[in-house]
């Protein structure tokens, strides 16, 4: 067996599944992480049985009263004893001290944002985070990336 076997065959991803985003002069093309979950279900069966996360999630209070959440996930695949790797962090702001509002959703963004990455890792998808979706050839060949998902 190649060792790019499993990242040759699961490194293009599916343009319906992918989105363009754009934050003032930066943009990139953003993968659906529920895609990416069926991705690697399709290599290693289902969740909990061929493959898995563990995570640890963490609150950091920060000097100007905000709060962030960071989640580190580790990812395993076929023996969650035996195959193991990561931690892999995502990051999202919890409580904004600015507005006084807590963001109810971010652990559970920042666990996505974790997996997303660590999955990344094992070559899934790796078109994207390659850059090789983004510019005009995307736009071209998806139709109407910014529709969403």
């Amino acid at each position: 067996m190649s060792n790019l076997e499993l990242w040759n065959k699961v490194s293009k991803s599916d343009p319906k599944y992918l989105k363009k985003i754009s934050f003032g002069q930066r943009s990139f093309t953003a993968i659906d992480p529920q895609y990416q979950v069926r991705c690697i279900t399709e290599a290693f069966g289902p969740v909990g049985q061929g493959w898995g996360w563990i995570n640890e999630t963490r609150f950091i209070n920060l000097s100007n009263g905000d709060t962030a959440v960071v989640a580190d996930v580790s990812i395993w695949t076929v023996n969650k004893y035996d195959n193991l790797f990561g931690p892999f962090s995502g990051c999202r702001k919890f409580f904004d001290a600015a507005k006084n509002r807590l963001n109810e959703d971010a652990p559970k963004m920042a666990i996505t944002d974790g997996l997303t990455k660590a999955i990344s890792h094992l070559g899934f998808n790796a078109d994207v985070f390659l850059g090789e979706m983004d510019g005009n050839k995307y736009a071209a060949d998806t139709g109407h990336p910014q529709d969403g998902w």
